[in-house]
C-alpha cells in the first residue's frame, strides 16, 4: 500500500468514524429533547393532579392558594440552592487563586534566592567570555 493510498484509507476511516458521531449524537439529542419534554409534562400533570386533590379537599379558594404556596416554595427552594451552589463555587475558585498566587510567591522567591547564590559563582566565568567576546570582536575590527 502506497503513501497517499494509507492516507486515503485512514481518511475514509475518519469519516466513517465522524460519520458514526454525528448520526448517535443526533440520535441522542433527540431523545433528551423527546424525554424533556415527557418529563416536563408529567411534572404539569402531577402538579394539576394535586392541585385538584387541593381543591377537593380544602375548597376552591384555599386548595388553589395552597398549591400556590407550594409552588412558591419550591422557586424559593431553588433559588436558595443556586445561591448556595454559587457562593460554594466564588469560594473554591477564591482559594485556587490564593493557591496559585501562593505557589506562584514561592517560585518567585526560590528563584531568587538561587539567582543570589548562583550569579556571584557565576560572575568569574561572565567575566571571561565578556573579555573573550570583546577580544574577538575588537580583534577583527583592527583587521
Amino acid at each position: 500500500m502506497s503513501m497517499p493510498a494509507g492516507l486515503n484509507f485512514l481518511a475514509n476511516m475518519f469519516q466513517a468514524d465522524f460519520a458514526r458521531l454525528r448520526a448517535r449524537t443526533v440520535t441522542a439529542v433527540a431523545c433528551y429533547a423527546v424525554a424533556g419534554l415527557l418529563f416536563a409534562g408529567a411534572i404539569g400533570l402531577g402538579g394539576a393532579a394535586g392541585t385538584i386533590a387541593l381543591v377537593d379537599r380544602f375548597g376552591l379558594v384555599e386548595g388553589l392558594a395552597f398549591a400556590a404556596l407550594v409552588l412558591a416554595l419550591v422557586g424559593v427552594i431553588a433559588l436558595l440552592l443556586n445561591t448556595m451552589s454559587r457562593l460554594r463555587h466564588e469560594r473554591r475558585a477564591h482559594r485556587a487563586a490564593a493557591a496559585r498566587s501562593a505557589a506562584l510567591s514561592q517560585l518567585a522567591d526560590e528563584g531568587l534566592q538561587r539567582t543570589r547564590e548562583n550569579v556571584p559563582a557565576m560572575l568569574p566565568a561572565a567575566a571571561i567570555m565578556t573579555f573573550a567576546l570583546t577580544s574577538m570582536i575588537l580583534g577583527k575590527s583592527r583587521s
